[in-house]
């Protein structure tokens, strides 16, 4: 592959990026700016919709002229499907806490369900972002529909994989539904967020989610103790 080539292509064919030391100073900028054309596109949709945005909207909030979206995406299904891309990447279990599997499994569901919690702290723009394309898939989108299915179900798959390995390595209880349970927690999880957003008032998402993990942890450990998961898991 050539030194200059800014991207290559996933099996899905979705551009990812390259290492910074192999492009030049017009694909450096090329990348910035559909970084920044996708940030916008995202807040867009989180103030008022996918519906109601347009290519020439997103070229404008990002700063740039109203036709550069439309030049690099082609289309709004195109620009969606980059910002899906870049979302579903970033809150992917693997992304959001590496470390887990290295950990015995009550700790490794410990570990992702905190890096989960701290996300509201660290990325509350992400996090707005993903959930008002959660609520756009729902709606008249069907390519919008099936990835958020197929992410879910990967991050469902992902949770019960680590119950699992629990299971096996005695952390976890033995009669618990692995499935069962990873649906149940990806449920709370994003009832948390949906209370968050309609409500952010009157909702303290950490809190909260601080609450179902002690909760959890209480229910499927062999042996809980108070604070035990917070010294060695985090």
């Amino acid at each position: 592959m050539a030194a200059t080539t800014a991207a290559h292509r996933t099996a899905n064919g979705a551009a990812t990026a390259m290492p910074q030391e192999t492009l030049n100073g017009h694909e450096v900028r090329s990348q910035r700016s559909t970084r920044a054309l996708t940030r916008a596109a995202g807040e867009l949709i989180a103030e008022n919709g996918y519906q109601a945005m347009t290519l020439a909207m997103v070229g404008e909030r990002a700063g740039y002229s109203r036709s550069l979206a439309t030049a690099r995406f082609g289309s709004k299904a195109k620009l969606l499907e980059a910002l899906v891309d870049e979302i579903a990447v970033r809150w992917s279990l693997e992304k959001i806490e590496p470390e887990a599997e290295a950990l015995p499994g009550i700790q490794g569901l410990h570990t992702l369900l905190t890096g989960i919690q701290d996300s509201y702290r660290k990325t509350p723009h992400s996090l707005l972002v993903l959930y008002a394309l959660l609520f756009e898939a729902l709606g008249p989108v069907p390519e919008l529909r099936e990835r958020f299915v197929t992410f879910h179900r990967r991050m469902r798959a992902g949770i019960a994989a680590t119950i699992r390995r629990g299971i096996l390595d005695g952390s976890i209880r033995s009669d618990v539904d692995a499935d069962e349970q990873a649906t149940a927690i990806v449920a709370q999880l994003r009832g948390v967020a949906y209370l968050w957003k309609l409500d952010p008032e009157t909702t303290d998402p950490a809190r909260t989610l601080s609450l179902f993990l002690d909760q959890c942890m209480s229910h499927l450990a062999v042996n809980p103790r108070k604070g035990r998961f917070r010294e060695v898991g985090r």
